[in-house]
């Protein structure tokens, strides 16, 4: 009792809670029967994973203008509890169509194979695809559940992604309703969330169904980038996909909840911000807590750029 005690007073009662709770949802979603489950589903499925803040919303876009992949907002249920309520906001559906799903499905794969399927039914498409960063969580189940899916796993250069995830503006489902929130990320959380999520990823970069592609390489050589993915996905390349269609779709809200530009075309102006927005202290945080994968992915040749001039 004493060392529990200890450890709400070093952290603080408010996040001694939230971490309790999230400990009962990953052990409800780890050994839950419902998510623990032998089923499988043989859809070809494509799933985009990466680090919050790399990319995946960008390439989400350009992907979905193919005519033969259906992409919607981020999910989750794949790697955490079902939200239908949240889900009811971000889809445009009914919470009880989407509660009745989860009552007519005796696993997660079964609900998914269900409620992808209707989304790609919706869209008269062939394939269903998701778009869902914090699925690099539980890339090993994903891989096992869906045998013939792909994986795209996003990488970009950590420091950029530290940039944004401090102070991107996010959107929060309350009440039924999206409301704006403050974002305000100190760097320490930034530089740890992109070294855990990264490596996540990264630990199945030589699965045959796992290909991995460079945010900056997409922005940069779009053309060649989308080719390989195409060509890894079993999908025709078409020029279509590099360019933004004034039609696109109106029903965007829930699938750009948190990136409204995600759909406006590709530009490199994001590359290198770390330079103009990292302090030389903030540089020194970032670089001793995920500097040496940043060395590993070819990012920086070593320590050198902590000390380099901050750009005006």
């Amino acid at each position: 009792m004493s060392s529990l005690l200890g450890a709400i007073h070093r952290v603080g009662p408010r996040r001694a809670m939230r971490l309790a709770r999230h400990r009962i949802k990953r052990a409800a979603f780890e050994r839950g029967s419902w998510y623990d489950t032998r089923d499988t589903c043989p859809d070809d499925a494509v799933f985009i994973v990466g680090c919050g803040r790399s990319g995946t919303t960008l390439l989400r876009e350009t992907l979905n203008r193919h005519p033969d992949l259906a992409f919607g907002p981020e999910t989750a249920f794949l790697c955490d509890l079902v939200n239908p309520k949240r889900m009811s906001v971000e889809w445009d559906m009914p919470v009880g169509e989407i509660e009745s799903m989860l009552r007519e499905s005796a696993s997660v794969v079964r609900f998914a194979e269900r409620f992808f399927g209707r989304l790609a039914e919706r869209e008269g498409k062939p394939r269903w695809a998701d778009k869902t960063p914090r699925n690099a969580t539980a890339l090993a189940k994903i891989l096992a559940w869906f045998p013939n899916a792909r994986v795209v796993h996003l990488i970009r250069d950590g420091r950029d992604v530290a940039c944004s995830l401090r102070h991107h503006p996010r959107q929060a489902i309350r009440g039924g309703r999206v409301v704006p929130i403050n974002t305000n990320n100190p760097i320490t959380k930034c530089a740890r969330q992109w070294r855990n999520e990264a490596s996540m990823g990264l630990a199945f970069r030589d699965h045959p169904r796992c290909t991995e592609i460079r945010y900056e390489d997409v922005v940069r050589e779009p053309e060649p980038s989308v080719r390989r993915l195409c060509e890894f996905l079993g999908l025709e390349f078409t020029p279509a996909l590099l360019s933004p269609s004034e039609s696109e779709g109106e029903a965007r809200a829930g699938r750009l909840i948190h990136n409204p530009l995600a759909d406006s075309g590709v530009h490199d102006k994001s590359i290198g911000r770390w330079r103009r927005d990292l302090s030389p202290e903030e540089r020194h945080t970032f670089c001793r807590i995920a500097g040496e994968l940043l060395i590993a992915l070819g990012y920086a040749p070593d320590r050198a750029w902590v000390e380099e001039p901050v750009e005006r």
